[in-house]
């Protein structure tokens, strides 16, 4: 995925190309990108369903409602933090390691952050090359509007990516059990 930044002007729209309902292309867009926004959102859900259900796990192999109380106001990115942590310290008693942790941790963090690209950009803004407002970031040089292109194909790969993670718990499940049972 491309992304572009621009120096943030007087105004916040000074980068952006607002387009209308009836402009054809915006459409042909949308027609072709939505359903993929909406698979991004779906998986992701499903895959924080897992990482939850793997901290309550951990926490609890009795019940799901400690782990529950512990994470139900936490946000994605703190979820996989914990997760971490207490997965680092489950190797440091078993003086060993889940070979996929690093992986697992690597990936949830990049679809947390594609996610949330999606989910918060402001798709009814674009400039002329396809390029979709994201963030604001406060760099050395000031205020930056980023933007990110988004295709139906690199949608696509972010699907495929959340997928992916997805089931890597499973890898992950059985490295945790080998880990334990030695």
């Amino acid at each position: 995925m491309k992304e572009e930044k621009f120096q943030f002007g007087q105004y916040s729209n000074e980068n952006h190309t607002y387009y209308d309902e009836n402009n054809e292309e915006y459409e042909s867009f949308l027609q072709q990108t939505a359903p993929l926004i909406g698979y991004i959102v779906h998986d992701f859900n499903k895959l924080d369903e897992s990482l939850n259900n793997a901290i309550w796990q951990i926490i609890s192999d009795r019940t799901d409602e400690i782990g529950a109380l512990i994470t139900y106001k936490m946000n994605f990115s703190a979820k996989v933090d914990l997760f971490n942590r207490i997965i680092k310290s489950m190797e440091i008693g078993c003086d060993n390691e889940i070979p996929i942790l690093n992986e697992l941790i690597e990936k949830l963090k990049r679809c947390a952050t594609l996610r949330n690209a999606v989910v918060h950009a402001e798709w009814y803004n674009m400039n002329e090359k396809g390029y979709t407002f994201v963030k604001l970031n406060f760099e050395k040089n000031g205020l930056k509007q980023h933007y990110w292109q988004f295709t139906p194909e690199s949608l696509r790969k972010i699907v495929d990516l959340i997928n992916e993670t997805y089931f890597l718990f499973d890898t992950y499940y059985e490295q945790k059990d080998d880990l334990l049972s030695s």
